[in-house]
C-alpha cells in the first residue's frame, strides 16, 4: 500500500522523466525514438490527470471546506495542461497548424503547465492527509494507481471531467482511444503501479 502523497509524487517524477526524455530526443536523429519518448510522456500524463480527477477531486469535495474553489482551481490547469498536451502530440504527427510552432515553445508551455498542475496534486494531498486517516490514505493512493492504467491514453480537454457524466465520458474514450491507438500502431508504456511505485 502506497499513500496518496506518494503516489502522486511518484507519478509526478515519473512525469518529469518522460518528458526530459521527450524533450532531449534530437528531431532529425531518429524520429521514432522521439515519437515513442512523446507518445510516453502524452499517455502518461494523461492517464495521472484523469486518475486524480476521479480519485482525488470526489476526496476533496468530501473532505476539504473550500472544495468548490480548489476543484475548479485544478480543473482548470488539467484543462490548460490538456491543451498543451494536444499541441504536442498535433505537432510530433505533423498537424498543418502547428508545423510552424517550435519543439521549444511546445515543449516550454507543457512544462509550465505540469509544473502548475504538481503544484495543486501537491497541496491537494497534503491538505487531505491532514484531514484523512492513514488508511484512507493508502486505500486513495492505491485507487489512484489501479484507476490510472484504466484511463484515456489521449487528452480530450473538451469533455466533461466531473461528476457521472465525466465518469462515463472518460470510460468510453479509454477505450476508444485504446482502439486508435491499436490502428495507428502506437506503441507506449502506461504508468504502471510498478514505475510509481
Amino acid at each position: 500500500m502506497t499513500s496518496l502523497a506518494s503516489m502522486i509524487e511518484d507519478h509526478l517524477s515519473t512525469l518529469h522523466e518522460r518528458l526530459a526524455q521527450a524533450v532531449s530526443r534530437p528531431q532529425a536523429h531518429r524520429p521514432g525514438d522521439r515519437r515513442a519518448c512523446t507518445d510516453d510522456f502524452l499517455v502518461a500524463t494523461t492517464q495521472h490527470l484523469s486518475a486524480v480527477t476521479d480519485i482525488v477531486l470526489p476526496a476533496v469535495r468530501r473532505h476539504l471546506p473550500d472544495s468548490r474553489d480548489v476543484s475548479r482551481e485544478f480543473l482548470r490547469a488539467a484543462k490548460r495542461l490538456e491543451r498543451a498536451l494536444v499541441i504536442a502530440k498535433a505537432k510530433q504527427y505533423g498537424q498543418a497548424q502547428n508545423i510552424g510552432r517550435a519543439w521549444d515553445q511546445v515543449w516550454g508551455m507543457v512544462h509550465d503547465d505540469l509544473d502548475a498542475v504538481a503544484v495543486l496534486e501537491r497541496d491537494l494531498a497534503t491538505r487531505l492527509s491532514a484531514s484523512l486517516p492513514q488508511t484512507e490514505m493508502q486505500r486513495l493512493g492505491d485507487l489512484l494507481a489501479a484507476t490510472a492504467l484504466r484511463s484515456p491514453t489521449r487528452p480530450h480537454p473538451h469533455l466533461p471531467h466531473r461528476g457521472v457524466a465525466g465518469k462515463v465520458v472518460r470510460s468510453v474514450w479509454s477505450r476508444a482511444d485504446r482502439v486508435w491507438d491499436e490502428f495507428e500502431g502506437r506503441i507506449t508504456q502506461p504508468l504502471t503501479p510498478r514505475e510509481a511505485g
